[in-house]
């Protein structure tokens, strides 16, 4: 499983990465030299985090990180200290993310469950989703151009869920999916709420022309399971990322590469 890493967004010599359980590293020289970052929750004898814990970098605010365990936390300088930003929880943060063009809209998981903040994590509200026993939640993708909307991938049956109200409720985006479990979410700029799911096997894509309908995108792709899916709009591709089978990159959905 591929830990969580991020570039500083003005200083490309500036790197975070984490290793297992919750170990967060720096560097400052593009990799040369690395330095540990403070961690700001111990543990206990019975308190192991998850192998991958949540760290995420602040879309619009210059050396502002957060990080989940079993409480969220934000750091100002850069991982120097840091400050509770939510309740405790009482168990492990399994995903956080951070709206592109709203840091105040946050968006948590825990197993089945859904928190959204909108007020920079003064007041964390659950979701009226309720996925039932033994369901998780395995991704969350904030809308690129507007906070209040977010998609999560599941293992519940209806696979993909959106919400237009800041994960308040959600409505199920199955439509014509196969049978399969949805590993990871990622929403497209492109004006007309493109949205990728990738599962266990293959990718599959939505948009508002195509209505309630997923299209194959498996053009090239082995026959594996899809573990996370990232769109670099500096160069227009899709990269996802497999379980044993390599990173693997597209450009963006076109008709003609379908």
């Amino acid at each position: 499983d591929g830990m969580e890493g991020f570039v500083d967004k003005t200083n490309s010599q500036i790197m975070y990465g984490t290793s297992q359980f919750g170990g967060f590293i720096k560097t400052f020289d593009g990799g040369n030299s690395v330095a540990g970052v403070s961690q700001p929750d111990g543990k206990g004898y019975d308190n192991i985090w998850n192998w991958i814990v949540p760290f995420e970098e602040d879309p619009l605010v210059q050396d502002v990180i957060y990080c989940a365990f079993d409480e969220v936390y934000k750091s100002i300088n850069g991982g120097n200290s840091w400050t509770s930003i939510s309740q405790n929880f009482g168990t492990n943060i399994d995903h956080l993310k951070i709206a592109p063009t709203n840091s105040n809209t946050m968006y948590l998981a825990i197993n089945g469950n859904f928190w959204y903040t909108t007020d920079g994590g003064t007041l964390w509200q659950q979701s009226s989703l309720n996925l039932g026993i033994n369901r998780i939640i395995n991704s969350i993708a904030v809308h690129p151009t507007d906070p209040n909307k977010v998609a999560i991938a599941t293992t519940d049956n209806q696979s993909v869920y959106i919400s237009t109200d800041n994960g308040a409720s959600f409505t199920s985006a199955l439509y014509d999916l196969p049978g399969f479990t949805a590993q990871a979410v990622a929403w497209q700029n492109n004006g007309k709420d493109g949205l990728y799911v990738g599962m266990n096997y293959g990718v599959y894509y939505t948009d508002n022309d195509l209505g309630n309908t997923w299209t194959a995108f498996n053009n090239g792709l082995p026959n594996t399971r899809i573990n996370e899916l990232e769109i670099n709009s500096a160069d227009n591709k899709i990269y996802a990322a497999t379980y044993g089978r390599g990173l693997w990159r597209s450009s963006l959905y076109d008709e003609t590469l379908n």
